[in-house]
């Protein structure tokens, strides 16, 4: 089978995490709010959306420790179930308006992001080994196009390669 789309896009990966961390903050405040879910649950899945994110980061900024023993802020187990329960709801979100190009977008990057969470044959998510990898190979680092993707590392609060950190 073939690797999903936006697959080898790294940054756009890590938008993706961000934007689905922006949503359900707003979508478990309103379920709180509706008492659809208590405080607790919600609390627990924003912090599993913001792991996605850290472990994004962490992925695109080989500056950032090699890698952290206390994990990214949720199991790995809970990362991957949130975005197994996310992609079919994204990708019937699609089905059901595929002439809508956001919806496409969309649901092609959670499977992305899905596919990422997978555990390799080492036992880690795959973003994880891409990770570890490209931080003894710089070769596999990330090229990000300075147009494209200077956004989304502002966004995630990252330099572009080559950019001094503000202290």
């Amino acid at each position: 089978m073939a690797d999903p789309p936006f697959t080898g896009d790294w940054p756009y990966c890590a938008w993706a995490a961000l934007e689905l961390l922006r949503e359900r903050r707003a979508s478990c405040a309103a379920g709180v709010e509706a008492g659809k879910m208590t405080q607790e649950v919600a609390d627990e899945s924003i912090s599993t959306a913001r792991a996605i994110v850290t472990q994004w980061r962490w992925v695109l900024d080989p500056a950032l420790p090699p890698l952290p023993a206390e994990g990214f802020g949720a199991s790995e187990p809970a990362m991957l179930d949130q975005l197994r329960r996310l992609a079919p709801w994204a990708r019937g979100r699609w089905d059901a308006a595929p002439a809508d190009r956001d919806l496409r977008e969309r649901a092609l990057l959670v499977e992305a992001l899905l596919w990422h969470q997978q555990p390799t044959a080492s036992d880690v998510p795959h973003a994880v080994y891409c990770g570890l990898i490209a931080r003894r190979n710089p070769s596999w680092r990330v090229q990000p196009d300075p147009v494209e993707d200077a956004g989304i590392y502002r966004a995630l609060g990252l330099a572009m390669p080559g950019q001094r950190r503000a202290a």
